[in-house]
């Protein structure tokens, strides 16, 4: 069973991470969602993009984390290779 706190601590961590600490698409500050597929933290406006692109994004406060999904992104988030190859910047 999953532990809907201590999920919920470890990616509010994670995003505090210099790395994580950007939207991975356009770079807006504080991302409060998150691809668990990719595993990058995205903003609320390009949360709706992914979604419409069959992503799967989840509020990162909000939303029930199940522990296998934190898990995954626990790894790759903390790599910027993920994030470069996952999904490419807007500028």
């Amino acid at each position: 069973m999953a532990n809907r706190e201590r999920n919920k601590k470890i990616l509010l961590e994670l995003v505090k991470q210099p790395d994580n600490s950007r939207c991975a698409d356009c770079g807006a500050p504080e991302p409060d969602w998150a691809s668990y597929k990719l595993g990058i933290f995205v903003c609320l406006n390009c949360s709706g993009v992914h979604r419409s692109l069959s992503s799967h994004v989840k509020s990162i406060r909000l939303d029930f984390w199940e522990d296998k999904l934190v898990e995954c992104p626990q790894g790759a988030v903390d790599s910027c290779e993920i994030r470069e190859e996952g999904v490419h910047r807007r500028d």
